[in-house]
């Protein structure tokens, strides 16, 4: 079943996704040797580890 969302609630989200988008940006590079050789689950996890730091150290805390 599709749940259908507010105005407010998608504006939140793609403003979420914006600043993600942003963060991300500053440290790609570092993932560009798992991104070629394949190993998606490093990947994925330095993923992760590299968006929550770069989120406390622009934002001071862990955005939504």
């Amino acid at each position: 079943m599709k749940e259908k969302i507010t105005d407010e609630q998608a504006r939140h989200m793609v403003e979420l996704l914006k600043k993600k988008s942003v963060l991300i940006k500053n440290f790609s590079h570092k993932l560009e040797k798992y991104r070629i050789s394949g190993d998606r689950e490093m990947y994925d996890k330095m993923f992760d580890e590299l968006l929550e730091k770069e989120e406390i150290k622009v934002y001071g805390k862990k955005i939504e």
